[in-house]
């Protein structure tokens, strides 16, 4: 697969047509190129505009083709919890809260909860890859951290999959496999000071940041948190509580998952997001190619 030029394709969220739209000037920049989706295909807001079902069939015919390959992303692995149960009990492993029934909502109404056609995307979603290594490149969700995938190994397959009876634990972040695929599939998160939240894209109240991992400059929790642009003010300008450090990724590492605003560009040396939030509105679907040891961005809108 590497042998060609390598295209890594960001978070989707049903958006079909710009899908559909980067595609077509992929064919026409780079048609000898094979395909990365970097997860997050699914859930949104319910709209005319949106398919999920068209979003997943068109990356699965990729995939099936050998042109593509898939990662998981947290919506995916979100997913797989509201669906399985735990042993035992028979909870579901993704609890049923309000707050999670509206984010996976859409796409429920869309496949019909518990119909043939959910419950054969959900099996297609436990075979995803949890991160992709080619040598001299990366990828993953939300974060690529060295410890956590070293730690995550003997519960993986060859193709990084997780092994299906370990999907009880995938949801308890106490375990060694709960705690890996949080850090690699949602990055890692912070509390912030006693006093302190902020709201989310959602609308959601939040007392804990994503952290910018790939910063080893941050020094105060405002400078750390990735957080919504309106939301900056809210996060203090106070020292962290303690060194928070990330080994430096060997080689580009390309995630996605930020909901990222403005003109696209390396987070780090090392660290190409390509999440500039194409769930919502206009902002076009970002995609970063790889060619013999040279990267660069291509839009939707180009």
């Amino acid at each position: 697969m590497h042998n060609r030029p390598l295209v890594f394709i960001g978070d989707i969220h049903g958006q079909h047509r710009k899908l559909a739209r980067l595609l077509t000037v992929l064919k026409a920049r780079v048609p000898e190129a094979s395909y990365l989706f970097i997860g997050d295909l699914i859930d949104n807001k319910v709209s005319p505009d949106l398919s999920q079902l068209a979003v997943l069939e068109q990356v699965k015919a990729l995939v099936d083709a050998g042109r593509a390959r898939c990662l998981m992303g947290n919506h995916e692995l979100n997913a797989i919890g509201w669906t399985l149960r735990a042993p035992g009990s028979g909870a579901a492993l993704r609890p049923h809260t309000a707050n999670n029934a509206k984010q996976h909502g859409a796409f429920l109404a869309e496949v019909g909860e518990g119909s043939a056609e959910h419950l054969k995307w959900v099996a297609w979603f436990r075979t995803l890859p949890l991160f992709a290594d080619f040598g001299d490149v990366r990828a993953v969700h939300a974060c690529w951290d060295a410890r956590a995938i070293a730690a995550l190994r003997p519960y993986l397959t060859q193709d990084n999959v997780l092994q299906a009876s370990y999907w009880p634990q995938a949801f308890d972040p106490t375990s060694v496999p709960g705690g890996a695929l949080e850090t690699l599939l949602k990055g890692p998160e912070l509390r912030l000071p006693d006093g302190f939240s902020f709201t989310d894209k959602t609308g959601h109240r939040r007392r804990h940041i994503r952290v910018r991992w790939w910063r080893d400059d941050a020094v105060s929790y405002r400078q750390l948190a990735q957080v919504p642009p309106a939301a900056e003010e809210s996060i203090p300008d106070l020292p962290l509580a303690a060194e928070l450090r990330f080994p430096a990724p060997p080689g580009p590492v390309v995630i996605g998952h930020y909901t990222l605003h403005g003109t696209p560009q390396r987070l780090a040396e090392n660290v190409i997001c390509v999440d500039y939030n194409a769930a919502k509105g206009d902002f076009p679907l970002i995609a970063w190619c790889w060619r013999a040891g040279d990267g660069y961005f291509i839009r939707s809108d180009e």
